[in-house]
């Protein structure tokens, strides 16, 4: 074998061009792709608690409503009498109002906000014949644009969801205050 014709190492081209340019573009990319799928499984967490929480409010609802009695109400005289029954209805109504907005909070939480995906465009052959490295520096841009607008998106379902829980609470609250009121009720009725 000759020497004469091997072309000397500053002749030679090398086989990924521009390999180096990017050098952490790949660890970037798994990193990106990692805080993707933390934001999925957020929208996907908050969406079945809300879920959850819908169906406890429906129970507690319908255990407030059957509780509640207006019969007491028919007896009223006077003028005071009947004052002091539309205060305590308004009070045995606040509980519900709460539960209604709450329900509406976590029913926020459900609906289909704008989700992005990384999508198909760009995966043929042109982009398969493309650098590793700069390739996935690409994807990685792409990547980070989907979870900023899909973190804005689950932050806004977070707000709701922390709006109906305090919603919620006040309601619970609510509850046990009438419930308290009610027997109060009983005991001077």
């Amino acid at each position: 074998m000759s020497t004469e014709n091997t072309p000397t190492q500053d002749e030679v081209e090398p086989t990924t061009e521009s390999n180096e340019e990017y050098p952490s573009s790949e660890l970037l990319l798994s990193i990106i792709q990692s805080e993707y799928d933390i934001e999925v499984g957020r929208k996907r967490d908050l969406e079945t608690r809300a879920g959850i929480l819908i169906a406890l409010l429906g129970a507690v609802v319908v255990f407030y409503l059957t509780e509640i009695n207006f019969s007491s109400f028919k007896t009223a005289n006077s003028k005071v009498e009947v004052l002091c029954f539309i205060l305590i209805s308004l009070i045995y109504l606040f509980p519900v109002v709460m539960l209604l907005l709450s329900f509406n909070k976590f029913i926020n939480v459900l609906k289909t906000k704008s989700y992005q995906r990384i999508g198909l465009d760009g995966f043929d052959i042109e982009t398969a014949k493309r650098n590793q490295n700069e390739l996935s520096f690409d994807l990685m841009e792409s990547y980070t644009a989907v979870v900023k607008s899909n973190a804005i998106s689950n932050d806004e379902k977070v707000d709701d969801f922390k709006e109906g829980i305090d919603k919620l609470t006040i309601a619970i609250i609510g509850i046990v205050v009438t419930y308290l009121l009610k027997e109060l009720l009983k005991l001077i009725l």
